[in-house]
């Protein structure tokens, strides 16, 4: 396969991951909403039960934002290194911790693994 087309699975997998980001960021503040206004209300044990949430989010949120800026280097320099094995690590990493909590975020950063392991598999070849 092709530098171009390795790039292109790297591209797609970054989309995948700048939707999730951008999802993540979105429920992080619905979340954030929530606890303040269940606080308000005196609800504390409720708001701290979603606080505990938000805040395996809000982690699994700045690893793919790193993992996006990774990404966009190396599509940008053109390169497929041993670099995405780790990347792929975090972003499975990542897809565990949230898969409970966002099933279908979870399901989009599987589809990023799957292209950038075979972005993987075919700069080997």
């Amino acid at each position: 396969m092709s530098r171009r087309s390795e790039r292109l699975l790297l591209a797609r997998a970054l989309v995948n991951i700048s939707t999730s980001i951008s999802r993540l960021r979105f429920l992080s503040e619905v979340m954030e909403r929530r606890v303040s206004m269940l606080r308000e209300r005196g609800m504390e044990s409720i708001a701290e039960e979603i606080e505990v949430k938000r805040k395996i989010l809000v982690r699994a949120l700045a690893e793919l934002e790193s993992i996006s800026e990774r990404l966009r280097t190396l599509i940008e320099l053109g390169t497929i290194s041993g670099d995405l094995v780790g990347i792929a690590s975090i972003v499975k990493d990542v897809r565990l911790a949230i898969k409970d909590l966002q099933p279908e975020i979870a399901a989009s950063l599987g589809e990023a693994i799957s292209y950038i392991e075979e972005a993987l598999e075919s700069s080997k070849g």
